[in-house]
Order: C-alpha cells, then sequence, then structure tokens
C-alpha cells in the first residue's frame, strides 16, 4: 500500500473547500443585504464578527504570549490586505445593489483577477506564462463573453 500523494490528498484540498464554502457563505449573505441601509454599516458588522471570531480562534491555539511579538514581524503587508479586503466587500455589495446576478458577479471578478494575476505573475515573479496558460485566458475571456450574454 503506497502513501497517497500529498498534493492529491485531505489536506491539500481542505484549503479550498474552506474557501469554497466561505465564498458561497459570503455572496449568499451580501446578496439580499437591505438595500436601504448604507453600504459601509454592514461592513463594520462584518468586520467586527471577523475580528471578534479571529481573534477568539487565535487566543484558543494557546500560545497567546507570542502574539504581541508576532505583531511586530508582520510589517505593512497586512494593513493593505485589509484595505483591499474592504474594496472587495464594498466591491461585491455595490455590484448586487447595482442588479448584478449572483451567478455572474464573482465569476466575472474573478476572471479578471485571475488574468491581471497571470501577468503580475509573470511580469513581478517571473513565473512562466506558456502556451497552455495563455489558452486558459483565452478560454477564460470566452467564458466570460458566453456569461455576460445573458
Amino acid at each position: 500500500m503506497s502513501n497517497p500523494s500529498p498534493v492529491s490528498g485531505f489536506w491539500f484540498w481542505l484549503p479550498i473547500g474552506l474557501v469554497v464554502l466561505g465564498n458561497l457563505a459570503y455572496h449568499l449573505g451580501l446578496k439580499d443585504l437591505a438595500p436601504t441601509v448604507h453600504p459601509l454599516t454592514p461592513l463594520l458588522i462584518l468586520f467586527s464578527t471577523a475580528a471578534l471570531t479571529t481573534l477568539a480562534l487565535r487566543l484558543s491555539t494557546g500560545r497567546v504570549a507570542e502574539l504581541s511579538g508576532e505583531f511586530s514581524r508582520l510589517g505593512w503587508r497586512p494593513f493593505v490586505v485589509g484595505m483591499s479586503i474592504i474594496l472587495i466587500e464594498l466591491g461585491f455589495l455595490l455590484a448586487y445593489r447595482t442588479g448584478w446576478k449572483i451567478s455572474a458577479a464573482a465569476v466575472t471578478a474573478n476572471i479578471l483577477v485571475g488574468i491581471a494575476l497571470l501577468a503580475v505573475g509573470a511580469i513581478a515573479f517571473r513565473e512562466p506564462l506558456s502556451l497552455s496558460r495563455v489558452g486558459g485566458v483565452a478560454t477564460c475571456l470566452a467564458g466570460l463573453w458566453l456569461l455576460t450574454r445573458g
């Protein structure tokens, strides 16, 4: 009996499952927020809930003493990511309020983000830009065209 490859095992796919589950809950929750409420008000609740839940989970690991030392090693990047999360949340909330369908908004945004990250990966991180990746972009653009047709 051979050991399963870590690339195909449970622990490899668990993070993607969490992303999918979180995204489903996220989009379902944002789609039907009261349209008469200022768009930043639900973000206050969203981020307060996220912060308190994250703090509780972090404190439950039992390594509380390391927390302040970890803060000092983080640098500026978490602040940029935090601001980007606000842009993502606000963008999707406003997209749904302006009439985007739940079946199209995330797919459209993620295709465009994927194409942008392919370019960033090639330019900034010297990731290879292969013919199959260019074909993937073309396929995504064709899918985006089909998706936005109706």
